[in-house]
This record gives structure tokens, C-alpha cells and sequence, in this order.
């Protein structure tokens, strides 16, 4: 797997939405294996927190289309859902 390295916007300047098409096909991966995981195991260092860090970083750094922000919107929910329930159920137990 090879990851490459986007330069970082300088000046305000945002990247491309082609560029963050790629990234956001691996957080839909990332997301399906989190929430399918058990849900107190962290799949090395894959949690809720870093891959909504990440996310919100994505955000940040890209000029993202309708489309591609409503992907990540969905992320997004998805995870805090997961959280919430995963919180629930330790509470529980």
C-alpha cells in the first residue's frame, strides 16, 4: 500500500477535490472496520477519535465537492453513532 504525501496548502490555498477522493475511499474502509470491529478494541491505534481527527483534517486541507463532503458527513455520524453506542454497551456491562 502506498501512501503519497500531498504537499500541505500554504497560504490558505486548498487542495484539489480530485486528491481527496482516494483518501476518503480509505476512511469508508477504515470506518467499515471499526464498526464492525468489537467495539472496544482499537485496531492498532485505529479508533473513533483519530479517524474523526483525520476527517476533519481532510476537511480542512481539500476543496471538497457536495458529494465528497456529504461522504464525509456520513463518516463522520457514523462514527459518533458507534461511539455512542459502544460507550453505552461498557456502561452496561
Amino acid at each position: 500500500m502506498s501512501a503519497k504525501k500531498h504537499p500541505a496548502p500554504t497560504g490558505g490555498a486548498l487542495l484539489p477535490a480530485s486528491l481527496a477522493d482516494a483518501q476518503i475511499d480509505h476512511f469508508e474502509r477504515i470506518v467499515r472496520h471499526i464498526t464492525r470491529a468489537d467495539a472496544g478494541a482499537a485496531y492498532r491505534g485505529l479508533d473513533h477519535e483519530y479517524s474523526k481527527k483525520r476527517l476533519r483534517k481532510l476537511v480542512e486541507t481539500h476543496d471538497l465537492v457536495a458529494v465528497q463532503r456529504r461522504r464525509v458527513l456520513l463518516l463522520l455520524d457514523l462514527l459518533e453513532r458507534h461511539a455512542l453506542v459502544s460507550t453505552r454497551g461498557r456502561t452496561a456491562a
